[in-house]
């Protein structure tokens, strides 16, 4: 592991770095770069290019470069957040820490959305890694670590769905479904619908969804990208 720090001292460091490398080593991971910094101004220096305003909230974030970096601030979560943040980002980092990951070409199934395709790429894409990293965590028996995580991913967002044009409707499905994919590999199917208000529809889909992903994330992108596209036909049609 190489270590940066930006506006962090070393004092203040050493719990966090103790903890990523303990973390590390239970995930398997070792060729990395961890950046401790505080603020925004600082994140979005060091990100550059890939820099997106959802990061400006991010508590912890993977981007992979010349090697995986995982990215941590230590001026915005308590100390449970972060923890459980730094091991949703080392999972990251070793399933998805090639720029490929972060590089990937529009499937042709959303094409059809228009101008909407780009956008709606990211946020499938974002969720089918998070179902991933989700999974990688409960199979080495790490389910606990994402708790702190999963209470802030399991709280509804006031969306109202009955009222929403079809544009807004497709935002907020795809929006939706990083909580979804997030969770489904931690917790059983009725603590989603519990917690989370969103479509029938749409936990449906992302449950099957679920049972059809293998190993391959380009290809669980496609077949993500796919099945949202017929659930929001699904929903033109309704409509």
């Amino acid at each position: 592991m190489k270590l940066k720090l930006i506006d962090v001292s070393p004092l203040e460091a050493l719990s966090i770095v103790q903890f990523v490398e303990d973390a590390s080593k239970r995930l398997g991971i070792e060729d990395f770069t961890l950046v401790l910094l505080r603020g925004e101004g600082n994140l979005k220096k060091e990100l550059g290019d890939n820099w997106t305003p959802e990061t400006a909230d991010f508590y912890a974030l993977h981007i992979a470069l010349d090697t995986p970096t995982v990215y941590v601030r230590l001026d915005l979560a308590d100390r449970d957040l972060l923890t459980s943040a730094i091991y949703h980002e080392l999972g990251h980092a070793l399933l998805h820490g090639s720029p490929e990951y972060y590089r990937i070409p529009v499937p042709l199934s959303l094409l059809k959305l228009g101008s909407l395709a780009t956008r709606i790429l990211y946020l499938l894409s974002i969720a089918v890694k998070d179902f991933e990293v989700s999974r990688l965590l409960a199979s080495r028996g790490l389910s606990e670590t994402q708790n702190p995580l999963l209470r802030e991913m399991l709280r509804p967002e006031p969306i109202p769905w009955d009222i929403l044009g079809r544009e807004e409707l497709t935002l907020a499905l795809a929006s939706s479904m990083k909580s979804i994919m997030f969770s489904i590999p931690l917790v059983n199917e009725g603590t989603i619908k519990r917690s989370l208000k969103v479509p029938d529809q749409l936990l449906q889909m992302a449950l099957n969804l679920s049972r059809e992903m293998g190993y391959d994330t380009m290809e669980n992108i496609r077949l993500a990208s796919a099945r949202f596209l017929e659930l929001v036909m699904h929903f033109s049609l309704m409509n």
